[in-house]
């Protein structure tokens, strides 16, 4: 889900590790919405949408961080202006390709104008809590993420930019947000033992904005590409001595609470449980890129498919229905489906994401001439 899927880059910083983790979770999301996943009931296709949150949360922070350490100041016109050439342009083709499909009646619709102003304006979740997913363009429900992420986006950076200006310090501003990110799950169960059901609870932005919380602490307190953090060096220490048990019981640990069939676990503190084990898990893929898992989330495949798992997550469910209505074979189908989502993903990618992304920085370069 922008850092919801998509390339981490900015200017010469990336990390190739992050792409692999970016196709994993978008694979996850794929199979969970499926045929094969939804058969089998238990692929737990949500994990990949916490996995994108936390990144996000944590890339976002991170690149926050270099700049104003930098230049001693976040350029929030710049800022806004990465984001919206990355994430409006694809998915505002992706509602579009949508409204046309159901309008032809290729696959079944309820598209209405509320609907569809509601994802230009990134307001799905909320638009799914209040009246359902009714009105919706079809099989675009996946955009609630994209939703969380912006509204994360309008609020985060300018809150990081005016606390780095008061020099209160990493470690207070770090673990700050860590405790807040520790409240939401005790906000999602107050508000299920009111009776708030689960679109309430899983696609608002005041209930999953955890995930990307936890990853901006990460971002501040231990953050393995940047030499300042304000975590405590010993615990610092004390992880990298330890570091291939601690990520190796970690992912034991996420995979197990994705596998837990309750859903009031899921809705209450699956998500809290799995971001604390993505720490040291992130920490292990960007600082072992030599180990077995950092070489597979470093190979040629999974970066690639990182680099397009935006559009492959804007399109799937799409393609999945109109693959289903012709090929009736679960496994053939998501095949096919998975083939015509990487192909139609690398179009939009060479179409709209690529020169976007020339554009976005030919405006930053008129911007910086300007400021000069």
């Amino acid at each position: 889900m922008p850092a919801t899927p998509g390339s981490q880059t900015h200017g010469a910083f990336t990390i190739p590790s992050l792409d692999g983790l970016r196709a994993v979770a978008v694979l996850t999301v794929f199979i969970g919405h499926g045929a094969v996943g939804i058969s089998t009931g238990f692929w737990p296709g949500h994990v990949g949408v916490t996995i994108f949150f936390f990144l996000s949360g944590y890339l976002i922070t991170t690149l926050l961080r270099r700049e104003y350490d930098r230049t001693g100041r976040i350029s929030l016109r710049k800022f806004y202006l990465r984001r919206a050439l990355r994430i409006l342009p694809p998915a505002y083709i992706a509602i579009a390709v949508a409204v046309v499909v159901g309008a032809l009646g290729w696959v079944a619709a309820t598209t209405t104008p509320w609907g569809v102003l509601a994802e230009l304006l990134s307001y799905t979740n909320y638009y799914i809590v209040i009246a359902g997913r009714e009105g919706l363009p079809p099989d675009t429900t996946q955009f609630w993420s994209l939703a969380v992420e912006e509204h994360y986006y309008l609020v985060v950076p300018v809150v990081l930019l005016v606390l780095f200006r008061s020099r209160a310090s990493l470690r207070t501003i770090g673990w700050s947000l860590a405790a807040l990110a520790l409240l939401v799950p005790v906000w999602r169960v107050l508000l299920g033992l009111t009776g708030a059901g689960f679109d309430r609870l899983y696609v608002s932005t005041d209930t999953r904005i955890d995930s990307l919380l936890f990853g901006t602490a990460m971002a501040l307190l231990f953050n393995p590409v940047l030499a300042r953090n304000g975590g405590s060096a010993r615990i610092t220490k004390w992880l990298n001595r330890r570091l291939g048990f601690i990520a190796s019981f970690a992912v034991i640990v996420f995979v197990a609470s994705a596998l837990v069939p309750s859903q009031a676990f899921r809705l209450s503190v699956a998500d809290t449980i799995q971001c604390l084990c993505l720490i040291p898990i992130f920490w292990f893929v960007i600082t072992r890129p030599g180990s077995f898992a950092g070489r597979v989330l470093n190979s040629r495949v999974l970066v690639r498919l990182g680099i397009l798992s935006f559009s492959v997550y804007l399109f799937h469910r799409l393609i999945l229905n109109l693959v289903e209505n012709v090929i009736g074979e679960p496994w053939v189908g998501d095949g096919v489906s998975l083939v015509l989502t990487l192909v139609v993903a690398q179009l939009v990618y060479w179409a709209v994401e690529r020169p976007c992304g020339v554009l976005r920085k030919r405006l930053e370069a008129g911007m910086a001439s300007r400021t000069v």
